[in-house]
């Protein structure tokens, strides 16, 4: 149990420590949580697009009305034109029938005045009322003042040069027509008021619906936290798969992270385990030995020293296999490849053998360095001491559904005289090569055996169809 806590459990409660001290449990510092960053951040961005939406239809209803009145007040302008005449002395005359029936109510709203040289004119409106003076234009100016301040009050006006043509020449005037604001700006509050109240409400249902949205959407990271919670308390074996597609890989990852980690556990299990079992025998015989009085044979204990010896780096080789790794980068076969076979070339010059190569561009062992060597080295390594002169190697590329990365079929063929049906069972049979240290295929394969197993992958022997010798392929899944 001590092994287990110290190899797997330190991994799944940092992670589960990232995880819980990021999302959820952050204590003091829970405000920095993904979900509060979430709704802080949507809600910002909600205010601000609404502020904004605000601010430009307030805008737009403003300057719209603006428009609105400043066509009405043209369209008074145009109709008192039509009641303006002049007398035989070349006097401007205004027709008691105006158009504007607001023109003759007292403070209605509405005013008009007229002014030219000697001329002075007032609507029945203006009556009690003093308006700002109006300025003189020249013909054919127009001036509209929005809004226009005199004496506390807002006013909008309109104003004209104007000049009325007969026999004696033209007659020009100013004419200005004036509205009081006070009816504007109590409809713009009233809209301002009903429009900021609507968003505010829009808002807050918004806000609503967002939380909802962002607690749904959160859910799954809280239910992965609460599976590292029960991972770490061993109420169950792996996280569960039922995740969205953005979270599956994580987990899946995590599941091979696990898996892998307590296969390596196991493996150092095993190997302590046939360790002691393989030590049993030798010091038994020497503890046999040395409490016999009569005579100790020196040459039996050195005998099973050396034994011991080989049995405890057999083991340790074993136990170096680092095995399958979720998180690793590949490396290139063929770089690695050509390393081993220049130095093998070198170790079995006086064979001259002849190695045919034929590897896929870009195949990547995705493990540990050392595995890479063990496993290649001692295949080809055997294919040479076999071989009456030809080895081939072929790797190729093994590409899986919804994996992105690649796995590895490797090939090493000699024409030697090959492996026999019954001895291939044997050599792979597993426990076989615990006590003893056998030539040839012995350690060497049992270490390439265990490699591939850490790599949940499976070694085939077999009889190559054309070198007429051994044949081993050797399948490591992505």
């Amino acid at each position: 149990m001590k092994s287990y806590s110290f190899q797997i459990l330190p991994r799944i409660y940092t992670l589960k420590d990232k995880l819980r001290n990021s999302l959820f449990y952050r204590g003091s510092f829970r405000k920095f949580s993904l979900t509060n960053r979430l709704i802080t951040t949507a809600t910002l961005a909600l205010v601000i697009a609404l502020g904004m939406i605000g601010v430009v239809m307030d805008r737009a209803f403003k300057e719209k009305t603006l428009d609105l009145v400043k066509e009405r007040l043209e369209g008074y302008v145009f109709a008192l034109i039509s009641v303006i005449e002049t007398t035989e002395e070349n006097k401007l005359l205004i027709h008691k029938n105006l158009p504007i029936p607001k023109l003759i109510q007292p403070q209605s709203g509405i005013y008009a005045q007229i002014r030219a040289d000697d001329f002075n004119w007032q609507s029945e409106s203006t009556l009690g009322l003093s308006l700002p003076p109006v300025e003189l234009l020249k013909i054919g100016e127009t001036h509209f003042d929005a809004p226009l301040k005199f004496k506390g009050k807002d006013f909008f006006r309109m104003t004209s040069g104007i000049a009325i043509a007969n026999e004696l020449g033209e007659v020009p005037y100013v004419l200005s027509v004036t509205e009081d604001a006070k009816n504007y700006f109590r409809e713009l509050a009233e809209f301002e008021e009903t429009l900021w109240t609507w968003l505010i409400l829009t808002s807050i249902i918004l806000l609503g619906i967002q939380y909802l949205i962002m607690n749904w959407s959160l859910r799954p990271l809280k239910r992965l936290t609460e599976n590292l919670f029960d991972l770490e308390k061993g109420k169950i074996a792996q996280v569960s798969d039922d995740y969205p597609p953005e979270l599956a890989g994580l987990t899946t990852n995590l599941n091979k992270l696990l898996e892998n980690e307590r296969e390596n556990l196991d493996r150092q299990r095993k190997t302590l385990g046939d360790l002691a079992h393989s030590l049993k025998t030798p010091l038994a015989i020497i503890h046999s030995e040395l409490e016999n009085k009569e005579k100790t044979n020196r040459s039996l204990i050195s005998e099973q020293i050396t034994n011991m010896n080989d049995i405890v780096e057999y083991q340790l080789k074993r136990a170096a296999v680092a095995g399958h790794r979720t998180f690793t980068i590949g490396i290139p076969v063929i770089d690695k490849l050509e390393q081993i076979i220049r130095t093998l070339d070198k170790v079995y010059r006086t064979k001259k053998v002849k190695t045919h190569i034929q590897a896929a561009p870009g195949a990547e062992f995705y493990g540990e360095h050392g595995d890479l060597m063990e496993l290649l080295g001692n295949l080809i390594e055997n294919a040479y001491k076999w071989c009456d002169q030809n080895v081939s190697v072929t790797i190729k590329t093994l590409t899986l559904l919804n994996r992105k990365r690649t796995g590895l079929i490797i090939e090493i063929a000699d024409d030697g005289p090959g492996i026999t049906q019954e001895k291939r069972k044997t050599l792979l049979a597993r426990g076989v090569r615990g006590d003893e240290k056998v030539k040839g295929h012995g350690i060497g394969l049992s270490i390439v055996n265990d490699i591939v197993e850490s790599y949940q992958g499976k070694i085939e022997i077999k009889y190559h169809d054309l070198l007429k010798g051994a044949h081993f392929i050797i399948t490591l899944p992505p």
